[in-house]
């Protein structure tokens, strides 16, 4: 007798899909499992929604009015632009994604901020971040350390709130890092 067409075997999970478990698996642990004391979450929150649609960038690049430095206009748009430009084209890529926020996706996930109306991957505040720490260490090299300290809280900040995978936040952070590194490296800072 031929075998049937109907097989009841489940297909073996494909390695994309193992790494999409993990994915969702490690987020829900921050997300849900981790503690989450109001002290902690206010702020984190707070700093978490500063940075949307680069907000938390544009201040940054405006302080060279506030320390009086030389060419301050010029200054702030080696940091201002190439923010604007890794927002717009990683919605874009979002879009053609379109993989849904946690919260969408896994309802039973609390909202711990906002939802943004935008897609989850990739994290368009790990992307901005990345170009900022390249771009602002580039114009105040001593001020690095700090700013990859933010960053990484930044990044941490949207995995731990819910509203990102973990996955999306190293996309974003990858696309960041070639995005800002071409922009140093192709832009030169005297523009």
């Amino acid at each position: 007798m031929p075998p049937s067409s109907g097989s009841t075997d489940a297909a073996p999970p494909t390695s994309t899909g193992r790494l999409d478990r993990l994915d969702r698996a490690l987020s829900r642990r921050a997300a849900v499992g981790w503690p989450h004391p109001r002290w902690f979450t206010l702020p984190l929150s707070g700093l978490s929604l500063t940075a949307n649609y680069g907000i938390l960038w544009y201040v940054l690049c405006l302080l060279p009015w506030l320390s009086v430095e030389p060419e301050p206009l010029r200054k702030a748009l080696y940091v201002a632009v190439p923010v604007t430009l890794v927002e717009a084209t990683g919605f874009l890529i979002k879009r053609v994604v379109a993989r849904p926020r946690p919260p969408v996706a896994e309802p039973d996930l609390p909202v711990q901020i906002p939802l943004p109306y935008s897609k989850s991957f990739p994290s368009s505040h790990a992307s901005m971040a990345m170009v900022g720490v390249l771009t602002l260490g580039a114009v105040y090299p001593w001020a690095l350390p700090w700013l990859l300290v933010l960053a990484a809280v930044l990044c941490f900040s949207r995995v731990y709130l819910g509203v990102h995978y973990l996955g999306d936040v190293l996309g974003g952070i990858a696309y960041g890092l070639v995005f800002g590194g071409l922009w140093v490296w192709l832009v030169p800072l005297g523009f």
